[in-house]
C-alpha cells in the first residue's frame, strides 16, 4: 500500500515518506547547527498520525476528518519521559498553534494519538533511522530556549507549507522545476551613485563623517549595535550601507528594517527600493495584507519574508517574536541570519521592553542576527540591569556622537512654564517677525483647531499635516511647504507628531507643545535642519488637551527635567535621564512576559505582546485626487493585485475600528463622510 500525504484534483500523488523526508530535510538546512537534529526530527515527525488507515481513507474521501497531529507529539512525549521536549510543542502546534506545556502533560492530550503504535511501525518500515537512540533536545536556559522552540516551530511550519506548494507547483507546471523554497530574487546590490552627494558645507561633512564610520565598522563581527546621531544626520542611507557591507562582509542573508511608524516606513521603503532594487524589498506593514493579494508569490514572501530586504512595522515585527499561531509565526524563520535595523530604538514598547531585549540578545546569540538600534535619542536600556543587552558597540563612538551633536546643534530651546492658548502662539509668531514657523501640537484634534485659527489670523499662508490625511495629501502639502521654505515667502504648517521623524523641512522657528522628550528633540531636527541660520530657535509650550495613549509619562517626566535643567547644555545628558525615569517609574517593562515564558505558556504569551500603534485600525480609502477613478475601475475585482494596492495606497487612512462611517465597494473600504483640507473629520 502506498500511504500518501497529499492528493491534487488531479490525481496526482505525493508519499507521505517522500514529504516526510523532504521537510525534515529542508528544515534541518535552515537552522544553525546546534538545532539541526530537533529541526530533522520535528519534519520526519510531524504528520506521523497521516500513516492511520483512518486518515488514508479520509485523504480518498471515504472518512471522517482524522486529527493527526498529535501522533509525533506524543511519541516525542513518550521518548522524553520527563519535562515535555522541544519537539512536543512544535509538532503538536504545526496546524492549531504552540500549546502550553499543562496542556502537552495531560493525559487528555496523549489520548488524542489514536493507533500510534500501527503508525509508527509503518514508518520505521518506510523511513531509515525514523527512530533515533535518543531525543534530541534544546540544552539552553529557558528563555533561550522558549524562543527557539517557536523560531524551530516557525521553520517547521513554513517548510511543511512550502514542500506542498513545491508538490503542488510540479503538478501545475511539470516541465518547470523552480524550487520555490528559494526567494524570487535573492540577489542584493546596493545603488553607491545614491549615496551622498551634496555639495561641501557643514552638514554635508558631518554626515559624510557619520556615513564613514558606517562603512569602517560594517568590517566587525555580528552582534548588537547602537547607530546615534542628530536628526538630518542621514542614518537613513548610512544605516542601510552599514546594513549591506556587514551582511556581506559576514556572509548574511539580508537586511530586515523595522520602523515605527507607517509614514516613515512607506518612506524609507521608497529609499530603500532605489538602494536595492524593486524586486529585492518587501514592503510588509498594515497597508500590505497578504489577504488583499491576487499574487501567490507576494502572499508567500510575505508570510516568509522570503525577500533579500524586508522594510516592515514594529507592530509585525515584535507581536511576531511574541506569537504562537503558525501564519504569524511563519515569519520567524525568516529573520535567521539576517541584519535588523531598529529604526526610532527609543520607540520600542516600555511595557515590553525586557521580553524584546531578551529576544533581541537571542537572535544573535543562537540565530546569526546582528542588531542595529538607530536613533538621535537612544534609551537607557543599560539601566534594566539583568536584561541589558550584550556587548553592544556604538558605531560613532561616544565622544565622536558628542561631537556631531554639538556640530550640528542648530538651534536654541526655550521652555514656556505657563499654559498657553491658541492667542499666545499668534502673538509669539507676531513678536518675532519671522513669516514661517512650524507648530506641533499632539493630537489630531488640537492641530484642527489651530488650523483653523491661525488661518484666520495668517490667510493662505497656513498649511494643516496631521494622520487624518491620506499620504497623497500629506505629499502635496510638504511640497508647498518646501517650495515656500526656499523661496522665503510666507508659510506656518501646524501638525501633529506625523511631520517629526525623518520628514525632511527646515524652519527658522518650531513650536512644540510639551510632549515627551525624545519627541521634542525629534521635532528640533525640522528647525534650522539645513543651517542656513546661526541658530533657529524651539518653543515648548504648555496647551490644555488631552494627549495620546502613553505620553502621560513622559510628559511628566520631561516636565521635571525642563523645570530643572537647560535643553541648551548637554542634551544627550539628559536624554539618558530621561530614559532611565521613564523605565524605572512607568513601566515593569514585561515582566509578567517573561514569567509566562518560562512556564512555556506560549498561547497566553502572544494575548500579552500587545503593541498598540496606528496599525490595529481600518484602512480606508478617500476621496481625494484620483481615487474615485481607480475605486471604479476596481470595484469588480476579485483580487486587488499589488501594483492595485499601491495605486491605492496613497489615497488612504488609518481610522479607528470605533468609526463607521465607510462602506465597502468591491474589496475596499471607502471613507463616506467629511474629509477636507485637514483630512478626515469624524
Amino acid at each position: 500500500m502506498n500511504y500518501l500525504a497529499r492528493t491534487t484534483t488531479d490525481c496526482k500523488e505525493q508519499l507521505l515518506s517522500a514529504h516526510l523526508q523532504n521537510v525534515a530535510k529542508m528544515s534541518a538546512s535552515a537552522v544553525p547547527q546546534e538545532f539541526e537534529a530537533v529541526a530533522r526530527y520535528a519534519g520526519l515527525w510531524h504528520d506521523l498520525g497521516k500513516y492511520q488507515q483512518t486518515w488514508q481513507k479520509y485523504l480518498k474521501n471515504k472518512g471522517k476528518r482524522v486529527v493527526h497531529s498529535p501522533h509525533g507529539a506524543v511519541l516525542a512525549l513518550q521518548m522524553a519521559k520527563k519535562e515535555p521536549p522541544a519537539m512536543a510543542y512544535i509538532i503538536a502546534g504545526h496546524h492549531s498553534g504552540l500549546s502550553e506545556r499543562l496542556r502537552l502533560r495531560g493525559n487528555e492530550y496523549q489520548q488524542l494519538a489514536i493507533n500510534l503504535e500501527e503508525c509508527l511501525e509503518i514508518a520505521k518500515r518506510e523511513i531509515a533511522d525514523f527512530i533515533p537512540q535518543e531525543i534530541p533536545d534544546i540544552n539552553l536556559p529557558k528563555l533561550r530556549r522558549e524562543f527557539a522552540i517557536r523560531m524551530l516551530f516557525s521553520v517547521l511550519v513554513d517548510n511543511d507549507r512550502l514542500d506542498a506548494r513545491n508538490f503542488e507547483y510540479e503538478c501545475e507546471s511539470p516541465k518547470n522545476n523552480t524550487d520555490l523554497s528559494a526567494s524570487a530574487d535573492n540577489k542584493m546590490s546596493f545603488n553607491l551613485h545614491s549615496f551622498f552627494s551634496a555639495s561641501p558645507n557643514v552638514i554635508s561633512e558631518a554626515r559624510n563623517v557619520f556615513a564613514q564610520y558606517c562603512i569602517n565598522k560594517s568590517e566587525l563581527p555580528k552582534g548588537i549595535f547602537r547607530l546615534t546621531g542628530p536628526c538630518g544626520i542621514g542614518k537613513t542611507i548610512a544605516s542601510a550601507k552599514f546594513a549591506y557591507l556587514h551582511s556581506e562582509k559576514n556572509q548574511m542573508s539580508g537586511i530586515v528594517y523595522v520602523g515605527p511608524l507607517k509614514s516613515i516606513i512607506e518612506q524609507t521603503a521608497d529609499v530603500y527600493r532605489q538602494l536595492f532594487g524593486e524586486n529585492a524589498v518587501l514592503e510588509h506593514h498594515s497597508g500590505y495584507e497578504p489577504k488583499l493579494e491576487e499574487s501567490k508569490d507576494y502572499k508567500l514572501n510575505t508570510e516568509r519574508w522570503d525577500k533579500p530586504v524586508i522594510v516592515t512595522s514594529g507592530v509585525q515585527f515584535y507581536e511576531s517574536l511574541f506569537a504562537n499561531h503558525p501564519t504569524k509565526c511563519r515569519k520567524l524563520q525568516g529573520l535567521i541570519n539576517k541584519v535588523i535595523l531598529l529604526d526610532e530604538s527609543q520607540s520600542i514598547p516600555g511595557n515590553l521592553v525586557r521580553p524584546i531585549l531578551n529576544v533581541l540578545n537571542t537572535l544573535v546569540i543562537d540565530w546569526g542576527c546582528t542588531i542595529v538600534l538607530m536613533s538621535a535619542t537612544q534609551p537607557a536600556f543599560h539601566n534594566l540591569d539583568d536584561d541589558d543587552l550584550i556587548n553592544v558597540v556604538d558605531i560613532i563612538p561616544e565622544d565622536e556622537s558628542t561631537r556631531l551633536f554639538q556640530q550640528l546643534n542648530r538651534v536654541k530651546y526655550e521652555y514656556i512654564a505657563n499654559n498657553w492658548e491658541w492667542k499666545d502662539v499668534v502673538y509669539n509668531i507676531e513678536n518675532t517677525g519671522l513669516n514661517q514657523g512650524l507648530i506641533i501640537v499632539n493630537t489630531t484634534k488640537l492641530a484642527r483647531e489651530g488650523y483653523e485659527i491661525l488661518s484666520a489670523q495668517f490667510p493662505e499662508k497656513c498649511f494643516h499635516l496631521s494622520s487624518r490625511m491620506c499620504p497623497d495629501h500629506r505629499s502635496q502639502i510638504l511640497t508647498k511647504v518646501r517650495q515656500l521654505l526656499k523661496d522665503q515667502k510666507p508659510c506656518f504648517l501646524i501638525s501633529t507628531q506625523v511631520i517629526e521623524a525623518g520628514v525632511d523641512v527646515d524652519f527658522p522657528i518650531v513650536y512644540r507643545q510639551l510632549a515627551p522628550l525624545d519627541s521634542i528633540i525629534q521635532a528640533a531636527g525640522r528647525c534650522n535642519r539645513e543651517g542656513r541660520q546661526n541658530q533657529g530657535n524651539v518653543i515648548i509650550f504648555n496647551m490644555s488637551s488631552s494627549n495620546p495613549p502613553g505620553y502621560q509619562y513622559g510628559i511628566s517626566i520631561t516636565k521635571k527635567i525642563l523645570e530643572k535643567y537647560d535643553l541648551n547644555c548637554d542634551i544627550l545628558s539628559l536624554t539618558e535621564i530621561y530614559f532611565s525615569d521613564l523605565f524605572n517609574q512607568n513601566h515593569d517593562g514585561g515582566i509578567d512576559v517573561q514569567k509566562l515564558r518560562e512556564r512555556y505558556d506560549f498561547p497566553e504569551v502572544a494575548k500579552s505582546v500587545k503593541v498598540i500603534d496606528d496599525e490595529h485600525q481600518i484602512s480606508v480609502v478617500v476621496k481625494w485626487g484620483d481615487s474615485e477613478k481607480l475605486i471604479a475601475e476596481m470595484q469588480n475585482q476579485e483580487y486587488l493585485t499589488e501594483s492595485d494596492w499601491r495605486k491605492l495606497q496613497k489615497f488612504t487612512v488609518n481610522i479607528p475600528e470605533k468609526l463607521t462611517n465607510y462602506t465597502q465597494v468591491g474589496k475596499v473600504n471607502v471613507w463616506i463622510g467629511v474629509y477636507d483640507e485637514t483630512g478626515i473629520i469624524s
